[in-house]
């Protein structure tokens, strides 16, 4: 991880500690256990079962409803969205963009081309009113040359 990369996670890691402190509830080690797991892979859109395997990999004992409760709370929080592929709940970061889905492979990966999601945002805008994107996802089939 990078040192901008590790930057960004200690930042949403502070505003978890400062929002949970605003609303009175509790910082417990398995809480900030299961946030820094997740932001330091959100750009891999980690599923439920790689996040539980990695929390379980520094606290065997943890219990699937304890990650899956804090995950839901980190999403009320609004600091990750969640999508879900094939069936699967992917965790995700907040900002604007397109996630792409191989359809063939099952790997989620950001496109993050900032003018492509303004040219998609004035479109359904212009037909909708003001609209705001919560998630775009794009299916595609990725075959061999998908993301590695």
């Amino acid at each position: 991880m990078s040192l901008l990369e590790q930057g960004n996670v200690d930042e949403k890691l502070t505003k978890l500690v400062m929002e949970l402190r605003r609303r009175g509830l509790r910082i417990t080690a398995q809480r900030l256990a299961i946030a820094k797991i997740v932001f330091e892979n959100i750009k891999d859109h980690p599923s439920f079962m790689q996040i539980l395997e990695k929390v379980r990999s520094s606290m065997p004992g943890i219990s699937p409803s304890t990650v899956y409760n804090n995950l839901q709370l980190l999403e009320q929080l609004g600091l990750i969205k969640s999508f879900d592929v094939a069936g699967e709940t992917r965790y995700d970061d907040i900002h604007d963009h397109i996630n792409v889905v191989c359809i063939d492979t099952g790997k989620a990966f950001d496109l993050d081309d900032e003018e492509v999601v303004n040219i998609i945002k004035e479109k359904l805008s212009s037909k909708l009113g003001k609209a705001r994107i919560r998630n775009m996802i794009l299916y595609v089939e990725c075959g061999a040359s998908g993301p590695g």
